[in-house]
């Protein structure tokens, strides 16, 4: 299902649904999901803080359609422009190609859900979040091992996904929170190479 990486979170990913037009009133759930990622793909701006365990929280802006800000706590920053990739740590930065094409090419409907064939979507009902209105649902794909649950404002934009994945025979869960969608406050430059 959604695939739990740095780019998951940039796409992040992540990881959206809902139900949000009465257009979609005769959809079921998968439709719903595919949807919501779509609107959520087509967001100008988020912010996501994504956190695994006990560790720090990982910040995440996102202006579309190539500019990415990732605040890695005390660690430093990353910011992506196009297919250039800046990392900021100790006070310095340096600036390098981005892998597999950058931002771009991790926003699409496969990226977020994997393969549409093995999705699975069981709506799970309504659930008030963080004293938001939501939506709830099941995702799992079966090629990829995965699960999420997600809940979705009545917006149509997620305001939670919770992921678990099965790598290398281990689970890891991750948690997205998302807010901030289409903000134009949201600015993402490139930071001065030092």
């Amino acid at each position: 299902m959604i695939k739990t990486s740095l780019s998951a979170t940039l796409t992040p990913a992540v990881l959206l649904l809902g139900l949000t037009a009465s257009s979609l009133a005769w959809a079921g759930p998968k439709e719903e999901v595919v949807a919501a990622v779509d609107k959520f793909l087509a967001a100008k701006s988020y912010h996501a803080t994504m956190s695994m365990g006990p560790g720090p929280a990982t910040d995440t802006d996102f202006v579309a359609p190539d500019r990415m800000r990732v605040k890695l706590g005390a660690m430093g920053e990353q910011v992506m422009i196009g297919n250039s990739t800046y990392l900021t740590m100790q006070g310095k930065t340096t600036k390098t190609p981005s892998p597999g094409g950058g931002v771009a090419a991790t926003r699409s409907r496969e990226k977020i859900l994997g393969d549409l064939q093995s999705l699975k979507v069981t709506a799970l009902g309504a659930e008030t979040l963080g004293g938001v209105a939501t939506k709830k649902y099941k995702v799992e794909n079966s090629k990829s091992k995965s699960t999420s649950t997600f809940w979705v404002a009545a917006n149509g934009y997620p305001v939670q996904a919770v992921n678990v994945a099965d790598v290398g025979g281990k689970q890891y869960t991750s948690t997205l929170k998302y807010s901030r969608f289409n903000d134009a406050s949201i600015k993402i430059e490139a930071p001065a190479v030092k």
